[in-house]
């Protein structure tokens, strides 16, 4: 799913910085750290040059740690294309991207993740990141999906847990590429998976409940999952690829 370009890491903080661009959508790139939180210093906003915002005062280190590598990732993305603006958060705290580029950020265990494409694109896009190995996504599986996409992902030849990762961290890409649009929160009962192609590394949602004018029930969104060592990463589009 991902060309790397660059591989870099230049502060204890960031144990290593891949960039590169999105392999079936070269317009899309993207920034992925690994972070180390021992390290995470409250001093890491100014010397990155991130505002702190003000809901993160009572935040622990954890979040902190998590906040500042994934805005650092979109900062080093949007400098790369000339941009010096800073990613702001609206009510939501979900990230409003500078004049000309639409994006997404994520972050789960040490990793953090962004992605950007100029605005011009026309493109909804949203990435998300988990960490494999928890057993509890099985018991969770009824929260995110219905007995019959529990059906199709037990069928997809890959260890049933990995399917059921796949399967919710595709739905909350899904949530973050259409949120900007819709403007308000939607469950994960809005869509379901149609088709999770292991070959591929692809996945398919339909929406099944309507949710704008122009983003209605039936209507389709493609995407790809990457799976890396212990971790799946999902980007979904709304571009027929």
């Amino acid at each position: 799913m991902f060309t790397l370009s660059k591989i870099h890491s230049t502060h204890p903080f960031l144990s290593r910085i891949d960039t590169g661009v999105v392999t079936f959508a070269p317009e899309i790139k993207y920034c992925q750290i690994m972070y180390d939180s021992h390290f995470y210093q409250d001093a890491l906003f100014n010397q990155f040059a991130i505002p702190f915002p003000e809901f993160l005062n009572k935040a622990p280190v954890k979040r902190r740690a998590e906040y500042v590598a994934a805005r650092y990732a979109a900062k080093l993305l949007l400098e790369d294309e000339g941009c010096y603006d800073n990613v702001g958060s609206n009510f939501s705290r979900a990230p409003i991207w500078p004049t000309g580029f639409c994006g997404s950020i994520s972050h789960s265990g040490n990793f953090a993740i962004a992605s950007i494409s100029p605005r011009t694109i026309t493109l909804t896009l949203g990435i998300d990141i988990e960490m494999l190995g928890s057993k509890s996504i099985v018991r969770a599986a009824d929260i995110f999906c219905t007995p019959v996409e529990q059906y199709l992902l037990s069928s997809c030849h890959i260890a049933y847990e990995t399917a059921l990762l796949i399967a919710f961290s595709a739905k909350e890409s899904l949530f973050k590429a259409l949120f900007p649009k819709v403007n308000h929160s939607f469950g994960f009962n809005a869509s379901r998976i149609r088709q999770l192609d292991i070959s591929a590394c692809r996945i398919t949602l339909e929406l099944i409940q309507t949710l704008t004018p122009t983003q209605t029930n039936g209507s389709l969104f493609y995407g790809y999952f990457s799976l890396q060592d212990n971790k799946v990463i999902t980007l979904i589009t709304q571009n027929t690829i």
